[in-house]
């Protein structure tokens, strides 16, 4: 990655926290944004709704400004547990506003401010097995906005290539933490059993893998979706 700052949207939630303190750790500046603050000491903390273009388009500009941008990760996220039958349509626009449009104005952005400065970057979008699987109790709106996740990376990754800008997607599995607890103990274990490394995937798991698409040792992927789901599907 080269030099310059990280911007992590949903910086508050537990996979936002855990991004930060790993790009931190790593001596990058990063730039938090979310609708809460973010906790973690020595992120630079931004009030951002992410579906509010014009105030997305103001942070990519204003940190590339002021630090400049090397990587983006669009982490921000909604998840809903509903039976598909009792899916509303107020929580399908929510979904889509956050999971995806959320997600196509971090590309955007930082794509445009990445061109501006001349100087490459990464994009990385937070996917899902679930844009790749059906699940019956999660709301249709989640999995269809975490496909569409999917198929935007491609779009931004064929974009961004020709200025030296790399944008992929990870695709966790259920992880540890808030959306692990969102299932019950009886989904959580079925979940386990057909999983086959046998368990629910970390805040680790996923940090390691987003890192290493911001890292030079990833500098010859772009447009990929990495799985992150301990075999749980494998095309």
């Amino acid at each position: 990655m080269t030099a310059g700052a990280v911007v992590i949207t949903g910086a508050a939630g537990d996979l936002g926290r855990a991004l930060t303190r790993s790009f931190l750790d790593q001596g990058r500046r990063v730039h938090g944004a979310d609708l809460k603050p973010c906790p973690v000491a020595g992120v630079i903390d931004h009030r951002l709704d992410v579906t509010e273009r014009d105030a997305v388009f103001a942070l990519a500009r204003r940190v590339a400004a002021e630090d400049g941008l090397a990587a983006w990760v669009n982490a921000a996220g909604l998840l809903a547990m509903t039976p598909v039958r009792e899916a509303s349509e107020a929580d399908w626009q929510r979904l889509l506003a956050v999971n995806l449009s959320g997600t196509w104005h971090g590309c955007a952005a930082a794509l445009e401010s990445m061109i501006a400065a001349g100087s490459g970057g990464v994009i990385v979008n937070l996917g899902s097995l679930s844009g790749q699987l059906g699940y019956p109790g999660l709301h249709p709106a989640y999995g269809a906005s975490k496909a569409a996740v999917h198929q935007l990376t491609k779009t931004y990754a064929l974009e961004g290539a020709r200025h030296g800008v790399r944008v992929n997607a990870v695709a966790p599995s259920v992880l540890e933490g808030s959306m692990g607890d969102a299932f019950s103990n009886d989904q959580r274990a079925r979940l386990i059993r057909a999983n086959p490394l046998g368990r629910l995937g970390t805040m680790e798991d996923a940090v390691g893998a987003i890192a290493f698409l911001c890292s030079p040792q990833a500098a010859y992927i772009t447009g990929a979706t990495l799985p992150v789901n301990g075999g749980s599907f494998m095309p």
